[in-house]
């Protein structure tokens, strides 16, 4: 029977409390960077979700692989995958159950919704396998992520609140796999379609 070697890390959930009335804006607050005063969140009915900007995505070595000279890169592949993801999870949670339907073009009823990775920092090496040394690895999530947020009135382009901070990538104990990994990502994008989601029903009403 192999070992198991679990790895912790200081994770933030989620991506960030986001409540839209004005009733809960303190709470909008803590979780955001800068939010506009005075804005009337009521009258977006729509979301237009820019593709996940990973144009520019650093990656971070963990403390415990600092002297590790070898280069730790991300493949490709992997990043388009994680667009897809949120592409697809966006779409479903905000649109599902009379939702928000998700457009294409501008309007004065429509908030533009733009998210960018910034840096990923994996627990482990990518492409480095779910073995370390003899033992078979667990690890509590797959790493962190530090992303941007942007709200954006998709008419004006005026900035409406703005988000920046790390991630926890995953919140339980597993293999570290390429589908665990992926199933941690999904989980991360879900929940903040829910908390888009939820702080827009509550605008409304719902």
């Amino acid at each position: 029977m192999k070992s198991v070697m679990s790895t912790r890390g200081k994770f933030f959930a989620g991506f960030f409390a986001m409540v839209f009335s004005t009733a809960l804006m303190a709470d909008v607050l803590q979780g955001a960077t800068w939010v506009k005063e005075g804005v009337n969140w009521a009258q977006y009915t729509k979301f237009q979700v820019k593709p996940l900007d990973v144009s520019d995505v650093n990656v971070i070595k963990p403390p415990y692989a600092a002297d590790d000279t070898s280069d730790w890169t991300v493949d490709f592949k992997d990043l388009e995958g994680m667009q897809a993801i949120f592409r697809d999870v966006m779409t479903d949670v905000l649109e599902a159950n009379d939702g928000y339907p998700v457009v294409y073009n501008d309007g004065k009823d429509v908030l533009e919704v733009k998210v960018e990775i910034l840096s990923i920092m994996p627990w482990l090496k990518p492409g480095g396998g779910d073995e370390f040394d003899g033992f078979e690895v667990q690890t509590l999530g797959s790493g962190e992520i530090t992303a941007h947020v942007e709200l954006r009135d998709s008419e004006t382009r005026e900035a409406l609140m703005l988000f920046e901070g790390d991630k926890a990538v995953g919140e339980q104990y597993k293999q570290f796999t390429r589908a665990n990994n992926v199933s941690n990502i999904t989980a991360m994008f879900t929940q903040f379609a829910n908390r888009l989601r939820g702080s827009m029903d509550r605008v409304h009403g719902k």
